[in-house]
C-alpha cells in the first residue's frame, strides 16, 4: 500500500484491490487512482457502498458524484440527484466546525457554491486560500 502511495500510483491496480477489505485507506486510494486516470465510473463503483464518515470519504464521494454526473452514460434525472448529493457532501465538510476554517473545508465550500452557480461566493472562498493553492501535491490519503 505504501509503495503505491509514495510512487504516485504505480502498480495500484495490482496492489490495492486485495487490500481494500483490510486497509480502509486502500479503498480510498484506489478510488483516487481511478479519478486521476479519468476512470470516474470505476471510482464511483468502489465508493458506491461507502456511507461517508470522514472528511476524505465525503470529498471523494462528492468528487466522484460530480464526475459521474458529467458522464454521458447516465440519465439526466440521475445526474441531478448525483449533483445534489455532491453539494450536500461538500457542504457537510465545509460547514463542519472542525473543517470550516481549514483549506479542505474552504475548498469544499467553494465547490459547493460552484455547483450552485454562486460564483461570487466561490471567489470569496478561493480568495481566502489563494496563497496555499500553488504547491500542495498531497494526492493520496
Amino acid at each position: 500500500h505504501n509503495f503505491v502511495v509514495f510512487t504516485d500510483g504505480q502498480k495500484a491496480l495490482q496492489v490495492l484491490p486485495p487490500l481494500i477489505d483490510f486497509i480502509p485507506e486502500a479503498r480510498l486510494n484506489l478510488a483516487i487512482y481511478h479519478l486521476k486516470n479519468g476512470e470516474v465510473e470505476d471510482a464511483a463503483e468502489i465508493l458506491e457502498n461507502i456511507e461517508p464518515t470522514t472528511r476524505d470519504e465525503f470529498i471523494l464521494k462528492a468528487t466522484s458524484n460530480v464526475g459521474l454526473s458529467q458522464s454521458c452514460n447516465i440519465m439526466v434525472g440521475r445526474s441531478t440527484g448525483l449533483l445534489k448529493e455532491a453539494q450536500s457532501y461538500f457542504e457537510t465538510v465545509g460547514s463542519s466546525p472542525s473543517e470550516a476554517d481549514t483549506i479542505p473545508g474552504r475548498m469544499c465550500m467553494a465547490q459547493y457554491f460552484f455547483l450552485l452557480e454562486q460564483f461570487d461566493d466561490v471567489n470569496i472562498y478561493l480568495g481566502s486560500i489563494q496563497s496555499y493553492l500553488c504547491t500542495c501535491s498531497r494526492v493520496f490519503v
